[in-house]
């Protein structure tokens, strides 16, 4: 019987979706071409630091423009018993709590933003809920005959979990994941490295002899990790399945791209009914069906964060806050591959040989960023 309730339940998420994986926001033109404040927030109870930030963004995300950080702001989160906590700015418009700084279930936070400007930006109190615990997380190796075997989507390792859905009505999820491995490169450029700014020069910096742009490698001079993570929102409602178990609800795919461990933290979260629509809502406008009758996607402004200087002004993104529970798992890509070969990343360009008397070619630095660190993850594992 009970397997009976599970197979409707799993029928119903699928065939009226209540559960989906949706693509983040690309290639669409802002509404009147407006250069809007950008926040991206979120507060768990997991320890800290927590992290806000800030910029401005492009006027348009077709042109390929960065967002412009916003600096030297007053950024700080206060709660409904009288705490407040007061933000950090550790890089260009990257603004982070305590380490030992973390939300408690059932209380409410703000999220305050004064800018240099003397604008100044707030949220709407969002009440932090309990997660339940992840179960178990299952990986098991899968081939995808629509791509050919030389393409790196073809083999890879399914990833799912299982968890039991909370016994008060009306709860919401996301999953987020998290990959983290050490850094080949940490930089490649075609003009040559600028160390004074850290980063591909913009002059003609070729290696001597050279007159020409080629694609030249430079390994890390320190401790390095490139960071992955799943760009779309992974959501769920239980309206369907209240407070039944839930098992195989898929996570990640990892690729088969060598045969070294794969980290991967996975965290379950439990979101407000507000961030679960607006997570729709982004859906509804990113994934049109196609057809002649489909319009323009337009920009999906914050659904809790508000200028106290000007109640018109328009925000991008949000502050979310949610309860959550992580595991990290390991997944061995060297068991039941079924004789599978990976398929291995190939790096385009070359590595400058060491000169005279040296043991390596130049090295470039390892920069701080959304895609890369150089603190080692928890319990990294390869």
């Amino acid at each position: 019987m009970m397997a009976m309730k599970r197979f409707i339940i799993y029928f119903l998420l699928f065939s009226v979706g209540f559960w989906s994986c949706i693509t983040e926001i690309r290639d669409f033109e802002q509404i009147d071409s407006a250069a809007f404040l950008t926040v991206e927030a979120t507060l768990s109870n997991q320890k800290g630091p927590h992290k806000v930030v800030l910029s401005f963004s492009s006027p348009s995300i077709k042109i390929n423009v960065d967002n412009v950080p916003v600096k030297n702001a007053q950024v700080f989160i206060t709660d409904d018993k009288g705490g407040r906590e007061t933000l950090s700015e550790t890089d260009n418009g990257i603004y982070v709590t305590s380490a030992t700084y973390q939300g408690v279930v059932g209380n409410a936070y703000t999220l305050h933003i004064n800018l240099s400007n003397g604008k100044k930006y707030e949220s709407s109190p969002e009440i932090l809920k309990a997660a339940p615990a992840i179960d178990t997380v299952k990986y098991q190796f899968s081939v995808k005959d629509n791509y050919p075997l030389t393409d790196s989507r073809s083999v890879g390792f399914d990833v799912t979990l299982d968890f039991k859905d909370s016994p008060e009505a009306d709860n919401y999820y996301q999953w987020k994941w998290t990959h983290y491995e050490r850094t080949v490169f940490c930089a490649s450029c075609e003009r040559g490295y600028d160390y004074s700014l850290k980063k591909c020069s913009i002059e003609q910096n070729f290696p001597q002899g050279q007159t020409f742009p080629e694609l030249i490698n430079y390994g890390c001079n320190e401790t390095c990790f490139d960071i992955s993570f799943n760009e779309t929102y992974n959501i769920l409602s239980d309206k369907l399945m209240n407070g039944q178990q839930v098992t195989n609800y898929p996570i990640a795919r990892v690729p088969y791209n060598n045969k070294s461990i794969y980290y991967l933290k996975i965290e379950q979260r439990a979101i407000s009914e507000k961030m679960f629509r607006y997570f729709r809502s982004i859906k509804d406008v990113t994934q049109g069906s196609g057809t002649l009758f489909d319009v323009p996607a337009e920009t999906q402004f914050s659904p809790n964060m508000v200028s106290l200087s000007d109640p018109n002004e328009k925000i991008l993104g949000a502050f979310q806050v949610f309860g959550s529970q992580e595991k990290i798992i390991y997944v061995d890509r060297q068991i039941g591959t079924l004789n599978y070969s990976p398929v291995l990343v190939v790096y385009q360009g070359r590595v400058l040989p060491p000169p005279p008397g040296a043991i390596s070619g130049p090295k470039a630095y390892c920069v701080e960023g959304k895609y890369r660190t150089k603190t080692e993850p928890e319990a990294f594992k390869e």
